[in-house]
């Protein structure tokens, strides 16, 4: 199965729309790879609420567009890569007595690449690829949020050879 650039950046511009009239969060996120500590990944995102699907607890509840940049090892040295993004979210919050409010998320999104990475530790096969992530996260007021979380990106074996990269994230969040 084939996509071509065009057709996920219809797709990523077909969510940014769904989410721009919903209360705004935006982040920044910054990355290393497990594997290749030349690997280093920093995201800027949009976060925002999506409305319940008829009470189902399945639905997301956030839409997170994203763009980053990539610093990585390459062949001819460390390149650059850019990626553009989009994650359902479902996030778990919970309160931890009166001061303190704790959450937990999970996502599973789509990224299309600027170009493919293929070096000794990572390989990145394709533009279009897939990312999941898990991550646990302290609200430290009402519009600010600190989280550590876990990423694996890959192209779920669309091409190969299809090694993908393991990141882990500090992220940082502000509700507007």
């Amino acid at each position: 199965m084939s996509f071509s650039r065009g057709t996920v950046a219809a797709i990523l511009l077909a969510g940014a729309s769904s989410v721009l009239a919903a209360e705004p969060e935006l982040g920044v996120s910054v990355a290393r790879s497990f594997d290749a500590h030349e690997t280093d990944i920093l995201r800027l995102t949009y976060r925002s609420p999506l409305a319940p699907h008829d009470g189902a607890r399945w639905w997301p509840q956030q839409l997170q567009l994203g763009a980053s940049i990539w610093r990585v090892p390459d062949l001819g040295g460390i390149t650059r890569r850019f990626d553009l993004n989009i994650t359902p979210v479902w996030r778990s919050e919970s309160a931890f007595g009166a001061a303190a409010k704790g959450y937990v998320e999970a996502g599973l999104g789509v990224y299309l690449l600027s170009h493919t990475i293929n070096n000794d530790n990572d390989r990145l096969p394709s533009s279009l690829e897939f990312g999941s992530h898990l991550g646990v996260g302290l609200q430290l007021d009402p519009r600010l949020s600190v989280g550590l979380a876990v990423q694996h990106i890959s192209n779920a074996g669309i091409k190969q050879p299809n090694g993908g990269i393991n990141l882990y994230m500090l992220t940082a969040s502000y509700r507007l």
